[in-house]
C-alpha cells in the first residue's frame, strides 16, 4: 500500500465514523449499561438502552454498504475490520441479550470493545495528522471523472515476476481492446499508481472503458451467485461419493453455459455501437471474448477491481450516466472468495492470454498454442506475448 493509498484509507474510516455515528453509539450503550448494573430496576436506564443499541444498529447496517471490497481489504490489513465490520452490532447485541439477568458481563464486553476501538481511531486520527504534516495525500479524482485499479493477489503470478508480466500484459490488453471496440481507436494504457503489498495496477482509462469494464464486471459478478449454488451442490455430490456422474457432468455443462452467455452479452455490449471495418470487428470479438473469459476466471482465482467516479452536475447526459453508473456499481461489486477448486480456470489454461476450455482441468500442455494464434486473437497488441 502507497502512502498515498494509506491516507485515503484513513481519511476513509474516520469520515465514515462521524458520519454514521458509531463510536458514539457504541459509547451511549456502555453509559447505559453501566447505569443498569448500578440501579438494574430503573425504566429509564432500559430504555436509553434500547434507544442507544437501535441507534448503533442502524450505523452498523450501513457498513456494508459503505465499503468497497478493496477497502475491506486495507482495513483489515491494518487491524481495522473489527471495528468496522458490519456484524459488529449484531454481536453487541448478543452479548446484552446473553446476559440480561447479569448485565455488568455484557457491560465488561461492551466496555473492551469500546476502549479498543477508541484506541484504534486515535491511531488513525494521529497518522492522519502525521502523514499531513510529511504533505502526503491522497490523489484526489476531479469532477466529471473516474478511475479504476486492479488488485493482483500473489497467488495469481506465486511471486515469479514472468508470471507477474503476463498479468500486467493481460490488463493493457483489455483496456486497449475495448477502448479500440468503443471509440474505434487502442488507448495506450497509461499507469497512474502502483503498490506492491497487494500490487495493485491504477490505471488511466476513458471514461465509456471505464462504465462498460464495471457493468461487464458487474454482469459476472451477479451470475457468480448461481455458480456458486453449482459448487455447493458439487460439493454435496462429493461429500456423498457420487463423483463421476451424469448429474455432475450437467453441472459442469450449467457453468459452462452460464459464463458462455455472460461472456457474449458482454461483448455484444462492448461492440453495439463499433462503426469500424466488419473484418476488424470480427477479430475484436475474437479478442474481447477471450479477455473477458480470461477476466472471469481470474476474479473467480483473486483478482479485483476496483472503480472510482466523481459525479459533475455540468456534465454532458452521457457523461453523468456513466459516471452515475461507475459510482452505483462500485459500491454493490462483491467479488467472489478465493476457493483451491476454481470452477472456470486453473492457472495452466492461461498461456500467454490464451484460454484453452472454461473448466478447471490440470495443466494444458503449451505445445498446443503457437505464437501465431496468440497474436491472431489479440491483433490489437502490439506487443509479442510470449
Amino acid at each position: 500500500m502507497t502512502a498515498q493509498k494509506l491516507y485515503g484509507t484513513l481519511k476513509f474510516l474516520d469520515a465514515l465514523d462521524n458520519k454514521l455515528g458509531l463510536q458514539t453509539n457504541l459509547e451511549a450503550i456502555l453509559a447505559a449499561l453501566t447505569s443498569l448494573v448500578a440501579a438494574p430496576a430503573q425504566p429509564t436506564y432500559q430504555s436509553a438502552l434500547a434507544d442507544a443499541m437501535a441507534g448503533f444498529e442502524a450505523a452498523a447496517a450501513k457498513l456494508r454498504d459503505s465499503i468497497t471490497p478493496s477497502r475491506a481489504t486495507a482495513i483489515a490489513d491494518m487491524g481495522g475490520a473489527e471495528f468496522f465490520d458490519p456484524l459488529i452490532a449484531e454481536k453487541v447485541k448478543t452479548s446484552i441479550q446473553s446476559n440480561a439477568m447479569t448485565p455488568s458481563v455484557a457491560m465488561d464486553f461492551v466496555q473492551y470493545l469500546a476502549s479498543r476501538r477508541d484506541a484504534f481511531l486515535g491511531v488513525v486520527r494521529s497518522a492522519i495528522q502525521s502523514l499531513e504534516e510529511l504533505n502526503i495525500r491522497e490523489s484526489a479524482l476531479a469532477p466529471g471523472t473516474a478511475d479504476l485499479a486492479f488488485l493482483i493477489p500473489r497467488d495469481l503470478f506465486e511471486n515469479h515476476l514472468d508470471e507477474f508480466a503476463k498479468e500486467l500484459r493481460f490488463i493493457d490488453r483489455l483496456i486497449r481492446d475495448l477502448s479500440e471496440a468503443l471509440t474505434g481507436q487502442p488507448q495506450a494504457v497509461e499507469l497512474k499508481e502502483l503498490s506492491s503489498s497487494i500490487p495493485t495496477i491504477a490505471v488511466v482509462a476513458g471514461l465509456i472503458v471505464i462504465d462498460r469494464l464495471a457493468t461487464i464486471v458487474n454482469k459476472f459478478l451477479d451470475a457468480w451467485k448461481k455458480l456458486e449454488e453449482i459448487r455447493d451442490i458439487r460439493a454435496r455430490l462429493k461429500k456423498a461419493g457420487l463423483t463421476g456422474t451424469r448429474t455432475e457432468d450437467e453441472l459442469d455443462e450449467k457453468v459452462t453455459t452460464i459464463v458462455e452467455e455472460v461472456v457474449e452479452e458482454s461483448t455484444s455490449l462492448v461492440l453495439i455501437d463499433y462503426k469500424g471495418e466488419p473484418t476488424r470487428k470480427n477479430e475484436l470479438e475474437t479478442a474481447i471474448k477471450q479477455d473477458t473469459k480470461r477476466l472471469f476466471g481470474q476474479i473467480e482465482r483473486g483478482l479485483t477491481i476496483e472503480f472510482r467516479a466523481v459525479p459533475n452536475p455540468s456534465a454532458g447526459e452521457e457523461d453523468k450516466k456513466a459516471l452515475g453508473n461507475v459510482s452505483t456499481l462500485s459500491q454493490n461489486m462483491q467479488f467472489p472468495e478465493v476457493t483451491n477448486e476454481p470452477l472456470l480456470l486453473a492457472s495452466g489454461e492461461i498461456l500467454e492470454g490464451e484460454i484453452h476450455g472454461m473448466k478447471a482441468t490440470k495443466k494444458t500442455s503449451k505445445t498446443s498454442t503457437t505464437k501465431k494464434e496468440v497474436h491472431k486473437v489479440t491483433k490489437s497488441d502490439k506487443t509479442e506475448d510470449g
